[in-house]
């Protein structure tokens, strides 16, 4: 579950890896001003060091910036040839350089969240089958081992490492502790501190764990009743840009230039449909973004 590169960084991880091995003096300075984006990383199973990361958010939101920058130069000096859109146009280009910048920063946090999502949502299922386990005789250990190999993704990823923890001498409370203060889904350090607390204590295992699990299963279900109230709203709004805005911004356009005399060009009605194409497309993202993933897509 290693990984090299974020979504939106367009650089390979072999130019990654390049950049980890030199020293850029900006880079260096830049460094403190993220103190906490070095364990954001090893939650991510970066592979390469904060410097890496950071030199390669530098020239990828530098490519972004350059990107923007000439569609705006293009763009302005084919709709006004006689006037010169540098000043403008590197304005505009450095402008999305810092904003792509702190995109990249701000990144493994985002995906942080959405790995204590999918960890929640895998979590259920891996619960249910220690559960089983431990009901049916199968020594701790060997329960997680088992959640180690299947396919639960992130928590079968976290198991791993707790396996190899104690396969390499260390205790399973003190290797249950230690995934407990690494994991950012809360039910995950719940279960862990439970399963922590059982062995200590000599409870049952399937008592300590079955609370959890129900808990879990209630989150997920409320997740799946709030996305369907927000999403009811959001396609209201949806089709009052994308089907009542156009009709009658035409119609209100053409009211104010009888009135006014300005007219309806091909500069405005563009216009109104650029600004509600862009609308419905975030909108679009945003409803994808906050869909609950919980069985996978």
């Amino acid at each position: 579950m290693a990984s090299d590169r974020v979504p939106i960084m367009l650089l390979t991880s072999g130019m990654v890896r390049r950049l980890g091995r030199r020293t850029f003096p900006p880079v260096m300075l830049l460094l403190p001003l993220f103190p906490s984006l070095k364990g954001t990383l090893q939650k991510i199973r970066f592979e390469y060091g904060v410097d890496s990361f950071v030199a390669a958010s530098l020239f990828s939101s530098l490519i972004y910036g350059f990107i923007f920058f000439v569609i705006s130069f293009v763009a302005l000096s084919i709709r006004n040839p006689e006037t010169d859109p540098s000043v403008f146009s590197l304005a505009l280009g450095g402008l999305f350089w810092l904003a792509f910048f702190a995109l990249h920063i701000a990144y493994p946090g985002i995906i942080v969240k959405k790995i204590a999502a999918k960890e929640n949502k895998d979590l259920l299922y891996a619960l249910r089958e220690i559960i089983i386990d431990v009901e049916g005789g199968v020594p701790l250990f060997v329960s997680m081992k088992n959640i180690a190999g299947a396919g639960y993704g992130y928590i079968s990823a976290d198991f791993e490492g707790v396996v190899r923890q104690i396969e390499s001498g260390m205790a399973e409370r003190e290797a249950l502790k230690q995934l407990a203060l690494k994991t950012e889904s809360e039910f995950l350090k719940r279960a862990a501190w439970q399963m922590v607390n059982a062995l200590e204590s000599g409870a049952k295992m399937s008592d300590a764990l079955e609370g959890i699990a129900i808990a879990v299963e209630n989150h997920l279900f409320r997740e799946i009743r709030n996305y369907s109230t927000n999403l009811n709203f959001l396609l209201l709004i949806y089709m009052l840009v994308g089907v009542v805005a156009p009709s009658l911004g035409v119609t209100f356009m053409i009211l104010l230039s009888a009135f006014s005399g300005l007219g309806v060009t091909i500069d405005s009605v563009m216009l109104l449909i650029l600004s509600t194409s862009a609308i419905q497309i975030i909108m679009i993202g945003y409803m994808a973004s906050t869909r609950p993933d919980l069985f996978g897509g």
